[in-house]
């Protein structure tokens, strides 16, 4: 039986990466500011550059390591860098299925496996490069060898999940709490003790090997470094409540009557990730005190199963801070997902249970088609990073912003949108992808306008954001420090439009060096 279940959960696997390669595999998604991190900093380390010596990154180097293996491997491309992403999210879907499966059954495992591909699916932005989906596969990962492992009492298992737990941190270091959790499950549970020696082997084995490639690449103390500037610069300005999304709920609730309960059902299917882990520490008290109270209902070991997925579920939470929002909960979702479809099964009665699921599943199918019918309204357009498809929307100023900046020019873009040098292949003279006010220091301003000084580029892209913008993703900055002064006098000085009508792309104005007087020096202050 369990064969059967790795194969079905393997054609999962492969099914949904297949499907996700043909439809968004060198998709150009432009709404995204994180993506563009990842992918230029796998350049830099193709070109020979060194994270955190060479070029500003702001996490742990996995995301880089692996983005640049994938752009070696396939080239220097969109559907290359995308690769990763995809595989990741295939792989936790597959997860997913198997995690149900194994504590229920094949029908409540499809219905989650469909309900989580819909909603995660709907924003085609999420699925980009970013450092929290290596951490969440791999995390996801370990907590299922975990479980296996306790279900099977065999060690090889827990010598896999320490291993990939511990792999998972070297691209969120903050993803690390599932080890605790299940270090002290393994010690609270006397018939699980037996285990704790394998798993902490697996930790230490993998823990020594990164140290050492990060020594190896003479990144290791920088690293730490780095953490160091994280700690004291990256948590105030990125700090969120607790399933908050950007912009508020307020917005979204607009209308009445019908209009109203049609919006507040979307809102719930999009509030997921943050509904899900409430729910399943509460079916958690519950499993428990029927445990207590009266015989469990379920397969036998389901209890203590549930209990340690909780207490994984809660530490993948926690490991978003400083910004649970719904975005960055969304990516450890499929253990939410999954816990949520097992509590139906044991705690719901099959009443309950079709209408929940007939009203999941009517909205995850309206998803569906909206997603599909902009994956089908695309066009292929030739770029320096490989022929990328784009909305019918974008394609003027993607093809206007080609035109203006080739190949090799010289080229920065403040104050956040770092895929604009990928896909234009254009030359950063400073060591920063971006340069976010709030969270770059003084230090950081200054080492940018130093670079700018002596190398002027002769392209700029320019977003004058307005405080509201700002705030607006990031509710928890300090409006004194959003926005560079300095920096930004310095542009505007130095650099025009460099056409009439401007040429814009997602908001940011493609402007050129004044050529007809020297570069200003100005000072800052």
């Amino acid at each position: 039986m369990r064969n059967i279940l790795s194969l079905t959960s393997l054609i999962v696997f492969v099914g949904i990466a297949l499907l996700l390669w043909f439809a968004i595999g060198n998709r150009l998604l432009l709404g995204t500011n994180d993506e563009g991190i990842y992918l230029d900093a796998a350049q830099r380390i193709l070109h020979g550059q060194k994270p955190y010596v060479d070029f500003f990154g702001y996490m742990a180097p996995g995301s880089f390591w692996v983005e640049a293996l994938s752009l070696r491997l396939f080239g220097e491309t969109v559907a290359a860098g995308r690769l990763p992403v995809l595989l990741y999210f295939a792989a936790q879907c597959a997860l997913l299925y198997w995690l149900v499966a194994r504590l229920t059954s094949v029908g409540p495992a499809i219905l989650a496996l469909f309900l989580y591909f819909a909603f995660q699916t709907a924003d085609l932005t999420l699925l980009t490069a970013q450092h929290r989906w290596d951490s969440s596969a791999l995390s996801l990962a370990a907590i299922a060898t975990g479980l296996e492992g306790q279900l099977q009492r065999r060690k090889g298992w827990f010598v896999a999940s320490g291993s990939l737990i511990v792999l998972s941190a070297i691209f969120t270091p903050s993803v690390g709490l599932v080890a605790v959790i299940t270090l002290g499950w393994l010690v609270l549970k006397r018939e699980l003790r037996f285990a704790i020696a394998p798993y902490l082997i697996g930790a230490t084995l993998m823990g020594v090997v990164l140290l050492a490639a990060l020594y190896a690449n003479g990144i290791l103390f920088a690293l730490a470094a780095q953490l160091s500037w994280l700690s004291k610069n990256y948590s105030g300005v990125n700090v969120m409540p607790y399933g908050a999304i950007i912009g508020g709920y307020r917005a979204l609730l607009e209308g009445s009557g019908a209009e109203f309960v049609l919006r507040a059902s979307i809102i719930f299917c999009i509030a997921l990730p943050a509904i899900l882990p409430v729910v399943s520490v509460v079916a958690c008290l519950v499993l428990v005190w029927r445990r207590v109270s009266r015989p469990e209902k379920g397969a036998p070991g389901l209890r203590d199963s549930f209990i340690y997925l909780t207490a994984c579920s809660c530490a993948l939470v926690f490991s978003t801070y400083p910004r649970p929002d719904v975005t960055h909960l969304a990516y450890i979702a499929p253990l939410p997902y999954a816990l949520g479809a097992v509590a139906c099964v044991f705690l719901l009665g099959s009443g309950a249970r079709l209408a929940l699921t007939m009203f999941l599943s009517l909205f995850a199918a309206i998803f569906l088609w909206n997603t599909s019918r902009s994956v089908v309204h695309t066009t292929s357009i030739a770029t320096p990073a490989g022929i990328v498809r784009v909305s019918l929307a974008d394609q003027p100023y993607v093809e206007s912003l080609l035109v203006s900046v080739k190949p090799r020019d010289s080229l920065f873009v403040y104050p956040y949108r770092p895929l604009l040098y990928f896909l234009t292949a254009g030359n950063n003279p400073t060591r920063y992808s971006y340069l976010m006010p709030g969270m770059m220091t003084a230090i950081d301003e200054q080492s940018a306008l130093t670079d700018l000084r002596r190398s002027p580029p002769e392209w700029l892209l320019f977003a004058d954001l307005p405080l509201s913008e700002y705030l607006r993703v990031f509710p928890g900055a300090d409006s004194k420090r959003l926005h560079l002064a300095g920096l930004e006098q310095w542009i505007r000085q130095n650099y025009s439009d460099s056409a009439s009508p401007p040429i814009s792309i997602v908001g940011y104005t493609v402007m050129r060096r004044t050529v007809t007087r020297p570069i200003s020096f100005v000072q800052d202050k």
